[in-house]
């Protein structure tokens, strides 16, 4: 018989028998498992991406587990041998996912990872300016510009006010605009005085108003109320003013002077006015809130009104109080009584000068600013528009700026207050930085109060001082600053006008002014009454066209390098190799970095400080959002770089939160359809109980109505 190429395989009861049952009767559950798998695949949403190194090992075809026997929970792992035959497929499973291509590894837990940027890395250039020769390159120590050749005894007042000058307030000569204004205030004359800041205005309506009230005869009492009411601008500056009049009454015991401010509690304040008091200070808006509401307070005696900064109390708002205190003033007066009115400003614009033009009678115009050797001039007021005013500021106050990236400017602050404190340790240095929040104030002085205890090598003494602050603890900051020795005085625009806060050998403007008028009025707190005096104002890069601003006002400060401010840090730590400059560049940037992270640190050590750094962060951006439509093209957000901006603050990112605007329910609009009123959000509940109550409205009325017709 041919061989047909058949082979039969013949076996008893066996494993062949089952290997063969089991294939055909585990071919439903393989396609099972396969669909299972395949269903768990969709079901992880990071399956999908890159796959496993060693996908290209593994079968294009889905993994198959080992066959298992038929059970009825197929998701339930089976004991026995079969499982130990897939350990090693489970422990792959284990790390990786199957995919129809490969395999892909297990996601791991999400770590947040913090980048620290580098200080020095993907800064803006600095422009290279080139040196003004219209800079003041006078050592400035010539006071002529400010003094003049008489003496307070040349003056026809009282011996006794004299006597009193030279030896209690040490003042022997006085200054051009004292020289101008005060024979003319004593004869009566109505005054508008421009002068710059720091030239002694206060003394200037000072001498004259005590001059004329003590040689009242008879002697006036503190019982007849006010003679002079002097209006100034903000608490600090009325409770300087009422420190010189007390020191100028001295000899003039039955002249009493006054103040009421805001902040302090009205009911004391209406007992000193029930008590009496001749010479008042105050603030705009508590004086008016006195006159409509203090019986006590009369003012039909009054001789003497004086306006002091002019300008500041129109900036502030205060333009509405002024003129409704001038007119209780007119209402009350004794027939035959005139007012003498006395308007002083360092700075003059149009709302100034519609001011006078209320509050003056036949004035005269002392303008001090334009010469350079003082003396007066005597002409009438023309109006000048902002853009073409030109301020002055003493010749003894020198003035620089720096530009600094916005990464930069946290520690170049710091390495300038190490810097110029530990250089003039012999001499006393009282220094104050100018900011444009409270926020702001409150976190660097807290940040540089705290740090610098481990970074300075001797103890630095802070001061702030804001609008935010009870009237206590200004006032008690303003006493203390002044009387200290040395410190850093963190504050707002606050203490920009009028202060007089002895020996400031330095003022910081560390965020820019609004416009040149801010400029002059804070580079005034130094180099008062001819001593010398240093201002410094921080620009980015963006901001360099705010110089030609300044110089087309006739201010020119002087570059100082922010390379030569960090290679200080360089110089205080005590290294003697500086070898090269290289080397030292190298040093100074390793320095600086260090002082960075230490205040990052301190930032992130808990969520206090962190919030503090958030909100003067968001205040910073906020305040640099209000600059004026003429300086957009210069101070701009859009110009700011946030990541940068947030490395000032010692934070390392951006705070993404905190500008994200929250959703705003939306407004309820109502709509009416008849007699019903139907609000968008309310429930319909709510709209179901309004018919009714419309219904009824409605019955009730029908039925009124009938009962009147019956």
């Amino acid at each position: 018989m041919a061989d047909d190429g058949l082979l039969l395989n013949l076996c008893s009861n066996g494993e062949g028998d089952k290997g063969i049952y089991r294939e055909s009767k585990d071919r439903k559950s393989k396609w099972k498992e396969r669909k299972l798998q395949k269903r768990q695949q969709y079901l992880r949403p990071h399956v999908r991406g890159t796959f496993h190194k060693n996908a290209a090992s593994v079968s294009a075809k889905p993994l198959r587990h080992p066959q298992r026997r038929s059970t009825p929970f197929p998701n339930k792992p089976i004991q026995g041998s079969e499982e130990e035959k897939r350990t090693s497929a489970n422990n792959e499973i284990k790390r990786s996912f199957a995919t129809q291509n490969g395999i892909l590894p297990r996601r791991q837990s999400k770590k947040k990872f913090q980048v620290i940027s580098s200080l020095f890395n993907y800064n803006p250039e600095i422009p290279t300016l080139l040196a003004s020769n219209e800079s003041s390159s006078a050592d400035g120590t010539s006071c002529e510009n400010v003094f003049s050749a008489e003496k307070f005894s040349d003056l026809d007042v009282s011996p006794f006010m004299i006597s009193n000058l030279e030896n209690n307030l040490k003042l022997t000569t006085m200054t051009s605009v004292q020289k101008a204004a005060i024979p003319l205030l004593i004869e009566g004359r109505d005054v508008f005085v421009k002068s710059k800041t720091g030239t002694g205005k206060t003394l200037t309506y000072a001498v004259p108003v005590i001059h004329s009230l003590q040689s009242i005869t008879p002697k006036i009492s503190r019982s007849d109320g006010p003679y002079a009411v002097i209006l100034v601008p903000t608490r600090e500056l009325a409770i300087q003013s009422f420190n010189v009049l007390q020191r100028l009454v001295k000899p003039f015991q039955w002249v009493v002077p006054g103040v009421v401010t805001g902040g302090e509690k009205r009911k004391s304040e209406k007992a000193r006015l029930r008590k009496g008091v001749n010479v008042l200070v105050a603030t705009p808006g508590r004086l008016l809130d006195h006159i409509e509401k203090t019986k006590s307070l009369e003012l039909k005696r009054l001789r003497w009104i004086i306006l002091d900064e002019a300008d500041r109390l129109l900036d502030l708002g205060f333009e509405k109080d002024v003129s409704s205190i001038l007119t209780a003033v007119k209402d009350s007066l004794l027939s035959g009584v005139r007012c003498q009115t006395v308007l002083l400003s360092a700075t003059l614009n149009e709302g100034v000068e519609r001011l006078a033009g209320i509050s003056l009678y036949n004035p005269l115009s002392i303008d001090v600013t334009t010469e350079d050797g003082g003396g007066e001039n005597k002409e009438a007021s023309n109006a000048q528009s902002s853009s073409d005013v030109s301020f002055t500021t003493p010749q003894q106050l020198k003035q620089f700026f720096i530009i600094v990236p916005s990464k930069l400017r946290l520690v170049t602050l710091a390495a300038f207050l190490l810097w110029k404190n530990q250089q003039e340790e012999s001499t006393a240095t009282k220094m104050i930085v100018f900011m444009s929040s409270r926020d702001s104030v409150d976190f660097h002085c807290d940040l540089f109060e705290k740090s610098f205890s481990s970074v300075a090598k001797l103890r630095l003494v802070f001061f702030k001082l804001h609008g935010n602050m009870s009237q206590s603890e200004r006032t008690s900051v303003f006493k203390s600053f002044s009387d200290a020795t040395r410190g850093i005085l963190f504050c707002t625009d606050v203490a920009a006008r009028g202060l007089d806060l002895p020996h400031v050998n330095w003022i910081l403007q560390y965020n820019t002014p609004g416009n040149p008028a801010d400029y002059v009025h804070r580079v005034g707190r130094t180099a008062r009454i001819g001593l010398k005096g240093n201002a410094l104002l921080f620009l980015t890069p963006a901001e360099v066209e705010y110089l030609d601003i300044l110089k087309q006002h006739g201010i020119s400060p002087e570059e100082l390098l922010v390379n030569d401010v960090l290679k200080t840090l360089v110089v205080s730590s005590g290294d003697a190799k500086l070898k090269t400059a290289k080397y030292v560049d190298q040093k100074a940037q390793e320095s600086a970095t260090e002082l960075q992270n230490s205040f990052e640190d301190y930032v992130l050590s808990n969520d206090l400080c962190l919030k503090a750094a958030k909100t003067a962060y968001q205040s910073f951006v906020r305040a640099y959002a209000t600059y004026p439509s003429n300086l957009k093209h210069i101070f701009h957000v859009k110009n700011l770089h946030l990541g940068h901006v947030a490395k000032s603050f010692g934070l390392r990112e951006a705070p993404k939160e905190l500008f994200q605007s929250k959703k705003q329910p939306r407004a309820q609009k109502r709509k009416r359809y008849g007699t019903k009123w139907t609000f968008n959000k309310e429930t319909k509940q709510d709209e179901e109980q309004i018919v009714v109550n419309c219904n009824l409205f409605r019955f009730v009325i029908s039925l009124f109505t009938a009962l009147k017709i019956y």
